[in-house]
């Protein structure tokens, strides 16, 4: 199952809008070792981006809502679509699948799903003593017992792990398995990595952080409880032929960790389309540029813009201009930048105007900066004429 275009005539400040997605057909816009596809939204505050995920999760939970459906058109494709008297495609799912044999079972069982990972800000650790992850055609990610669940599924993992092995000496074969689940995040080249299980703790996954301490999943930094819980939900899961919301996977990362999300997201389950909100250059940049969409204000409207050519670079700086429309720097250092090239073009850089400017330009970067070493360039252009 997968989302080809909606149309919405209206949902919160979303009006008359138009948008198209990227499926994993195509084979070169999904990854060739799982077949998911990554779609990055991105645009300023209130844009819409919330309101776009909210309104593409319900209108497939609540296909049957004659309100909802007569403000939203959705294009789904695959697992077979009809038409209603609306105009929009109701989804029609396998059948041969959804019999009472096949109801309520774990993966490798292929049915899609639609499932939401939403914003979250902080977490609140419980402890939980059994995990239920039946199939749901729709699910909206229980935020409050994400890091109960992450927990408990990382026991889980190493005590099955260590039971399929077929190493003799028990801490080696402990070992491979917190080497096995490490690796599940290898790229993040996380500081803080899974450790073993604690004896003295009832088998509580602990972790070693970078000072040599150990600790449990609720004393991990805020970025690490992020990547670790939220990743982990969809492990889960574990969704095939699905489409997969995700509101601001940066959130508490580390610029470094925000490059590398989209990859470990993009790792798990098999031939699932996902479509990400961000504010994050790092992550806009790490998919395709046919996969970004931006969304823009104009005349009043927000609209969509499908990129249909790379932009001129790929760096931070020309994604912020280009394309999420942000200046790289502050205003006051661009209006420090005017006016010091002003005064070297005139060659006044020795006035006290001039050095009064310069001072404070090195308050805040080095004399070997980027901007100061253009000048000491220009000025040598200048005096060898």
């Amino acid at each position: 199952m997968y989302l080809e275009k909606i149309n919405i005539t209206e949902f919160r400040v979303l009006k008359d809008i138009e948008i198209c997605f990227k499926t994993p057909v195509p084979e070169q816009t999904a990854s060739a070792e799982t077949g998911n596809v990554i779609n990055v939204l991105a645009g300023v505050n209130g844009c819409g981006k919330t309101s776009l995920l909210d309104v593409i999760f319900e209108s497939i939970e609540s296909r049957y809502n004659p309100i909802l459906w007569s403000r939203v058109v959705i294009t789904l494709s695959e697992l077979g679509c009809i038409n209603n008297d609306n105009g929009a495609s109701t989804l029609i799912l396998k059948t041969q699948q959804l019999n009472q044999e096949n109801t309520g079972k774990l993966p490798p069982y292929d049915a899609p799903r639609i499932i939401y990972l939403p914003s979250q800000q902080s977490f609140s650790y419980q402890s939980i003593s059994q995990l239920t992850i039946n199939y749901k055609f729709s699910e909206k990610i229980n935020t409050a017992a994400i890091l109960g669940n992450a927990e408990f599924y990382i026991k889980e993992y190493i005590i099955s792990q260590e039971r399929a092995s077929f190493e003799a000496n028990p801490d080696k074969r402990t070992q491979q398995a917190v080497d096995s689940f490490n690796a599940k995040f290898l790229d993040a080249q996380l500081l803080t990595q899974l450790s073993g299980l604690s004896k003295e703790q009832f088998n509580r996954p602990v972790f070693t952080n970078v000072a040599g301490q150990q600790v449990t999943i609720e004393q991990l930094s805020d970025g690490e409880k992020q990547l670790y819980a939220r990743v982990i939900a969809l492990m889960l899961i574990e969704p095939r032929n699905s489409i997969i919301l995700i509101d601001e996977p940066e959130i508490a990362l580390h610029p470094a960790w925000q490059q590398k999300i989209m990859q470990i997201y993009g790792q798990i389950g098999k031939n699932n389309q996902f479509i990400v909100a961000t504010h994050s250059p790092q992550i806009l940049s790490s998919v395709p540029y046919q996969n970004r969409i931006l969304l823009t204000k104009q005349d009043g409207k927000i609209q969509p813009i499908h990129l249909q050519h790379p932009p001129s670079g790929i760096d931070i700086n020309s994604i912020l201009s280009e394309i999420m429309g942000a200046e790289p720097r502050p205003k006051e250092l661009l209006e420090l930048y005017r006016q010091y090239r002003k005064f070297v073009e005139d060659k006044q850089e020795n006035s006290e105007a001039a050095k009064e400017i310069k001072a404070r330009l090195l308050s805040q970067e080095s004399e070997h900066s980027e901007f100061m070493q253009e000048m000491a360039f220009l000025t040598e252009l200048r005096d060898s004429v």
